[in-house]
């Protein structure tokens, strides 16, 4: 019988049998990474706190890199896309980024062989490779490869939490996995910012500018992120090699892009979905049959089968899903329906991204005192879907003649950015949580994958949701809305050219532009509705969620 003082379920952190026992009883190399080494911690850190606060400016430099560039493109997007004539690849321009994020997530396990400070270089360096390929782009295609080699730095959220979670006991993980995301936030601040670069200098000028932040990042890091050393067997490069789920990566790869091939193109035979469909079906069981069958597998399937795991992965992909949608598509609403520049979406979107920061934080320091997270997780979800539900009413186009408030428009999305973030910091509690030590890099590695698959599903499934319904509404309401002396062949082409360019709606004839402005609103409309129905599936699977002990110290004793 348990005690009000005693755990409701038993302490899943610090008991190891039921998960991969092979794995645990292997002997790795020297080098840093997730299993406490054995020297005696008489501190409830890892490492004393004078080195502690040398390390943290380089995690939190690492979120405030990853931040930036996401959110930067999110303020500009669709003045690139117009300008590369690109409107209808906008997701492949979105997407391209996502792919590798989610490629590159799962991949924080791998630091656990080669070292948590070699991979954050390499992604820091890959994605300075991206930022340079993003200016100099000259097409559409030349810029979805800039954005593919920046989605590395989505791999610097990851290594950062495995790091921060090696280094920090869980009582307190929250707090400082607030006091990142503040920094994710400063940093997705700064991103919007990029709006206000890009309409004075020309939106090139904003990826130029990230080049000498990735390399002063580099440099912050190589000299400044010393980790403590691991004591263990010592491994050559070959054995290294032949630890790594090459196999599992590639087919996850493949999975990947094979849906956002089937999310984001219109084809015109019936017979390329078809076929699609069939080919992301086998490759999705070829990836879960690697995996299982894998001996150090990129993702352990394994420990999906704790429903705390699942449900918090769940929690994080829908999350995700729902975010992506506010987050791209929500200042293509600002832009297209109202009118405003790159600066005034990315003013309007300041605040909501400074609140989810504080609501971070503010998640962290409950839990510090509580020790508890689950109900709280629960009842920011609900203030996630209730928010939601105020955005899809305020934006539906039978009311675009009344237009909204300048404070309506700002507070629309900072509640669903405040439940997402704080959903962010629990799940992420909750799946260290349910794990022993030894495993904590391998579950952040899920989430983080869970986020970035998440992410890439929604920006895609969003995607085609927002040109199906933009399309259509064009084509079946403007020639009706047209003079007679305009023939079907003109209207043709305003269609054409309002697809491809969303600033030629306010430059089309005007008997077509209220027309072409309720087009983008339906499409965008379409958009928060699907973000409705995941942030519902997010807070289901937060249900799942169960409670475990949260440690005061690293060794959870």
């Amino acid at each position: 019988m348990t005690t009000p003082q005693s755990p409701l379920l038993p302490d899943a952190s610090t008991s190891l049998p039921g998960y991969i026992a092979e794995e645990l009883t292997e002997e790795l190399d020297p080098g840093y990474g997730s299993v406490a080494s054995e020297q005696d911690v008489s501190d409830e850190y890892l490492v004393p706190k004078s080195q502690l606060y040398v390390i943290l400016p380089c995690i939190f430099s690492l979120t405030f890199l990853a931040s930036m560039d996401t959110t930067i493109l999110s303020t500009i997007m669709t003045e690139i896309a117009s300008d590369l004539d690109a409107i209808p690849y906008l997701s492949w321009i979105a997407t391209s980024y996502l792919l590798a994020s989610s490629i590159i997530q799962p991949l924080g396990k791998l630091s656990d062989i080669f070292g948590r400070k070699p991979m954050i270089l390499g992604c820091i360096f890959v994605f300075t490779i991206g930022c340079f390929q993003c200016a100099a782009a000259t097409t559409a295609v030349g810029f979805a490869v800039g954005r593919f080699l920046s989605g590395f730095a989505s791999g610097l959220n990851t290594l950062g939490s495995i790091t921060m979670s090696d280094l920090v006991p869980l009582r307190k993980r929250g707090v400082y996995q607030g006091l990142a995301n503040l920094c994710y936030g400063t940093g997705s601040a700064c991103g919007t910012f990029g709006g206000l670069v890009a309409k004075r200098y020309g939106w090139r000028m904003v990826f130029w500018i990230q080049c000498p932040i990735g390399i002063g990042c580099f440099l912050l890091c190589l000299f400044n992120l010393n980790l403590p050393p691991i004591i263990r067997v010592q491994l050559t490069w070959r054995e290294k090699l032949r630890r790594v789920d090459i196999l599992g990566i590639l087919s996850l790869a493949l999975t990947l892009f094979l849906f956002i091939l089937l999310t984001s193109f219109e084809f015109e035979s019936s017979k390329w979905p078809v076929l699609l469909c069939v080919a992301f079906a086998a490759s999705l069981a070829s990836f879960v049959k690697i995996e299982n069958s894998a001996v150090d597998p990129i993702v352990p399937l394994e420990l999906l089968k704790n429903r705390s795991i699942l449900g918090s992965s769940l929690a994080n992909w829908f999350g995700t899903m729902y975010i992506s949608c506010v987050l791209y598509y929500y200042p293509v609403f600002l832009s297209t329906v109202y009118g405003f520049d790159t600066g005034q979406v990315g003013n309007r979107l300041v605040p909501s991204i400074v609140l989810s920061s504080f609501s971070s934080i503010g998640s962290g320091y409950y839990m510090k005192v509580t020790g508890k997270y689950r109900n709280f997780s629960i009842v920011s979800a609900m203030a996630g879907v209730l928010s939601l539900t105020a955005l899809v009413l305020c934006t539906q186009p039978a009311r675009a003649d009344r237009p909204l408030s300048i404070y309506v428009i700002m507070a629309l999305p900072a509640v669903p950015y405040c439940a997402y973030a704080s959903m962010l910091t629990t799940t992420l509690l909750s799946l260290i949580a349910s794990v022993p030590q030894d495993h904590q890099s391998a579950v952040t590695s899920i989430q983080y994958a869970f986020r970035s698959t998440g992410s890439t599903l929604g920006t895609s499934v969003a995607s085609l949701l927002f040109q199906w319904h933009l399309g259509s509404y064009m084509r079946s309401t403007l020639a009706s809305h047209a003079p007679d002396d305009v023939s079907k062949k003109q209207v043709a082409q305003i269609i054409t050219k309002a697809l491809h360019n969303a600033a030629y709606i306010r430059t089309a004839p005007d008997w077509a532009v209220p027309t072409l402005i309720k087009a983008y609103n339906v499409g965008c409309w379409s958009t928060f509705l699907y973000s409705f129905v995941t942030c519902v599936l997010c807070l289901c699977a937060l249900l799942a969620v169960r409670e475990y002990k949260l440690h005061t110290t690293v060794s959870r004793k």
